[in-house]
């Protein structure tokens, strides 16, 4: 029965979901043609090349902050083990090779984010040619923002996340009278996952905040695509936990759908129609 003859016939027809494969197909496009628009001020070739200009700046820059961490790596680790003994957790290396990898990790979660501020600058540095001129002010609001974001999602990680994560895992552990050791390598894989993908969670507001001045952005689209933020939350969640369990991924997850909810908050407040040409 049609839909005009089942209103006729007071009967609600049922929701057709096809047209929310439409929307994101459409969305789709339109993100298709304004990656084309931002591409067209350089031909391909020479966008893959400023892209492999800027990927080695940032690996450079993050294998310098490495080096320079590295040598201050025992006093890193102390720092990075307090909630594994505030948990009352004994970190034990299950072989030899392991300690290498400890203060590999240990130096990498600080050399990224040291390195955080000149990474986000190379980003913004490989999109800006696409920009409109009246567009490109935003140049600094996004990358003070976008770092103390990478800032603070890592110290969330860091003071809340871990530690609710290790609190879990003893918890779970006491009613069946297991005692629970973990490889320091297997804290440290844990530690800094955590910790560097809250720092990338965080950046979902400043990002949205310059998107929506711009105009690529809105809070009706963000709220016509909640769903698929949510699912897309807990997709990566699965993927930046290193265990299987659904605590750790229930945990990463949950801020990073909160974080999109207040993105939404912020393009209502902050976001304007884009302009189409500079003055």
């Amino acid at each position: 029965m049609s839909t005009v003859a089942s209103t006729l016939v007071g009967i609600h027809p049922k929701p057709d979901w096809r047209d929310n494969g439409r929307r994101v197909r459409r969305w789709a496009v339109e993100a298709v043609l304004g990656i084309a628009a931002v591409l067209s001020e350089m031909p391909f070739l020479d966008h893959l090349e400023e892209l492999r200009r800027r990927l080695i700046r940032s690996i450079i820059a993050i294998s310098i902050s490495l080096l320079l961490c590295l040598t201050y790596a025992t006093q890193l680790i102390d720092i990075l083990r307090i909630p594994a003994d505030r948990a009352g957790l004994p970190l034990i290396a299950v072989g030899g090779w392991e300690i290498f990898s400890v203060y590999f990790k240990a130096a990498l979660v600080f050399g990224v984010c040291l390195s955080a501020p000149f990474v986000l600058w190379q980003v913004w540095r490989f999109i800006a040619p696409g920009l409109h001129q009246h567009e490109k002010k935003y140049a600094g609001p996004f990358l003070i923002s976008t770092s103390l974001s990478f800032i603070a999602g890592a110290l969330f990680g860091y003071l809340v996340l871990v530690p609710l994560t290790l609190k879990m895992i003893m918890s779970m552990a006491e009613p069946i009278h297991v005692k629970v050791q973990m490889s320091a390598l297997s804290y440290f894989d844990l530690l800094s996952m955590i910790v560097i993908a809250m720092g990338i969670v965080f950046e979902i507001p400043p990002v949205i905040f310059v998107l929506s001045r711009i105009g690529l952005v809105n809070a009706r689209f963000l709220v016509r695509n909640f769903q698929y933020a949510f699912l897309l939350a807990f997709i990566v969640a699965a993927l930046v936990t290193p265990s299987t369990d659904m605590g750790p991924m229930i945990l990463v997850a949950l801020p990073m759908v909160a974080l999109y909810v207040i993105g939404i908050v912020v393009a209502f407040v902050f976001g304007k129609p884009r302009k189409l040409d500079s003055i």
